[in-house]
């Protein structure tokens, strides 16, 4: 605690897997052998800034367990060091979170090569991968200056305290009309449309790390109608991927299938498709980036980055006739299509409508979709979902006169509007990430050199 304090930190949570130890941190008599050093620790905890001692198995903390299992070579139970051994060292960069390791950078040349050594970035992010996402929003008119921004949700929110969000100062002046196409590995796929030309610019961020690098124009289609797009990473050949559809005229419904390779940064063209998504942006999941069907909502078109090839996967088998599948995603892990029931196109008749969230709970298997109606308004078709919050909670996206966040139950009725410090009104975009310590610059350093221009 008093190195932490020492080092400029003031957020401090000590984990211990005896609840003995606890509660001696709160009250110890002046009997306790270990007396002075628990009323040191008292003092500590007591200090400005935002420190708590918690319960954890000793599994759950590196650290922890690999004092335990080397117990019986100490000399002593108790052993006060001034900076930790280099093994600890490296267990504690496991255990904290990407943004937080990244510190421990300015430490000296050799803790700046250990933490940028892919095979140290890869088993980091390996070991957090299941822990809560972060969400990055974009803000203002499409025609306007753009921020981004990062939400991040309080995993025992309330009413009045459900997350904050902070300006990201990453790309700040220098987006308009920015567009979030999806996330992966804790890297985020933006663009910037160029009102002027008809290019749109492309950047791969690490809002982590801060580190962005920019995406070559695609000579193969600089001016065709772009049909979809996705971003995945491809494990059999350790690169990443973004994935456009291009409609070649008007003449013909044919799209082209173009891929780009962050680590030889060339587009390559490599399918010819009759059919284009019903949806612009795709998700990735289990290897492979995914899009509703332009012919058919229920059929999922599913691009296998590794293979380079289409693998349909079944929607659901019993949808209401007038079900209308307006988009894709993923949630919890899970295959999800968003629906809207009681849809129709002609506006005259003015029906409500409802919206129903399937999940795939157990992926290509048609047989485990399962259908959920979140308590909505009939007329919500400008509320869209961004995500669970456990297992019950759904948080939408509503676009009214003012954006807002609102959380509904999945199989209850209850609702409320959510609270969040500093997220505003004007939000567009909301896509989820997980914070790593992935770099694009390194998957790019082969034609990069970090020249590419924002």
């Amino acid at each position: 605690m008093e190195f932490a304090w020492k080092t400029g930190e003031r957020k401090l949570t000590v984990e211990s897997d005896t609840k003995v130890s606890i509660q001696l941190s709160k009250e110890a008599s002046k009997d306790c052998p270990h007396h002075n050093l628990i009323r040191k620790a008292q003092e500590w905890l007591k200090k400005d800034g935002n420190a708590s001692w918690c319960h954890v198995w000793r599994e759950s903390n590196s650290c922890a367990d690999h004092l335990a299992k080397n117990e019986p070579k100490f000399a002593s139970r108790i052993i006060g060091v001034k900076s930790p051994p280099f093994s600890i060292m490296l267990l504690l960069c496991f255990d904290i979170r990407g943004k937080s390791v990244g510190k421990f950078r300015s430490v000296s040349k050799s803790w700046r090569s250990l933490l940028s050594d892919p095979v140290f970035i890869k088993a980091h992010f390996d070991l957090h991968l299941h822990h809560p996402q972060k969400f990055i929003l974009s803000s203002s008119p499409p025609t306007e200056k753009s921020t981004l921004s990062i939400l991040s949700f309080n995993p025992t929110g309330s009413a009045d305290n459900d997350g904050i969000s902070k300006k990201l100062t990453l790309l700040e002046n220098k987006l308009t009309g920015a567009t979030i196409i999806g996330s992966c590995n804790g890297l985020v796929l933006v663009s910037k449309f160029k009102r002027r030309s008809r290019d749109t610019k492309y950047y791969l961020i690490n809002p982590t790390t801060m580190e962005l690098v920019g995406i070559p124009v695609n000579p193969l289609a600089p001016w065709a109608r772009r049909g979809g797009i996705g971003f995945g990473y491809d494990r059999s050949n350790d690169d990443y991927k973004i994935v456009m559809f291009f409609g070649s005229d008007k003449v013909n419904n044919d799209a082209y299938l173009d891929v780009f390779s962050l680590t030889s940064g060339t587009w390559r063209r490599i399918d010819v498709l009759c059919d284009r998504p019903a949806d612009v942006k795709g998700v990735f999941l289990n290897g492979a980036v995914h899009w509703l069907g332009e012919c058919d909502g229920s059929l999922i078109m599913s691009f296998d980055l590794s293979s380079e090839e289409f693998k349909p996967l079944p929607g659901p088998s019993s949808p209401p006739e007038d079900s209308f599948f307006d988009r894709i995603e993923v949630f919890g892990g899970c295959l999800a299509v968003v629906a809207f029931t009681g849809y129709s196109t002609e506006v005259s008749l003015n029906r409500g409508f409802y919206m129903d969230v399937w999940m795939m709970k157990e992926y290509g298997v048609q047989e485990s979709w399962t259908k959920y109606r979140p308590n909505t308004h009939p007329d919500t078709c400008l509320s869209l979902p961004v995500c669970l919050l456990g297992d019950d909670d759904l948080v939408l996206h509503v676009h009214q006169s003012l954006h807002k966040l609102v959380v509904h139950s999945l199989t209850g009725e209850t609702k409320r509007d959510m609270s969040v410090t500093g997220i505003g009104n004007a939000f567009r975009d909301v896509k989820g990430f997980c914070e790593s310590l992935v770099s694009p610059i390194f998957y790019s350093q082969k034609w990069n050199q970090h020249k590419l221009g924002v």
